[in-house]
This record gives structure tokens, C-alpha cells and sequence, in this order.
């Protein structure tokens, strides 16, 4: 975020003049300054949101271990050939 803000506050209009497809070239510039600076805030929230979806749906708190009691009795786990 300071760097979108600090790109709209500091920046010298003169620096990006011309136009690209019709848009203004400052204006991509300040779209992709915008951009880069929260990039990594929605990777974040999209690991916390995918971290709390797999918590939801597993229903039970700590380490992904499997237990015995989870298990079915129609294998035989302990077979070895």
C-alpha cells in the first residue's frame, strides 16, 4: 500500500507522458504499482482462506495424522505379502 500511495502522491505526471491503447500512460503505471503492492496481501488471504477450509472440513483440531479408529476394518493394514 505505501507503494500505490507513495506512486499517486510522489509521482511526477511529466515522467510517463503519451498514451498506450488509448489509456494514459501514468495511469498504467499507477495500475501496476497498485498491483505489485497487493499482490501479496490476496496470496495471503487466499492461503489463510484455503488453511481454514481444510480446517473446517476436517473437523478436528492439531496434526494431519491418521488413527486407528479412523480406519476400516475391510482392509488389512497390517498384511504385508
Amino acid at each position: 500500500m505505501i507503494v500505490a500511495t507513495g506512486t499517486v502522491l510522489y509521482l511526477d505526471p511529466g515522467l510517463a507522458p503519451g498514451t498506450t491503447f488509448g489509456v494514459d500512460d501514468l495511469v498504467w503505471l499507477v495500475s501496476a504499482s497498485t498491483t505489485v503492492a497487493l499482490v501479496p496481501f490476496f496470496l495471503l488471504a487466499a492461503y489463510v482462506l484455503r488453511i481454514a477450509t481444510v480446517s473446517k472440513r476436517t473437523g478436528s483440531l492439531g496434526p494431519f495424522i491418521l488413527r486407528r479408529v479412523e480406519r476400516t476394518a475391510a482392509i488389512d493394514w497390517d498384511d504385508e505379502k
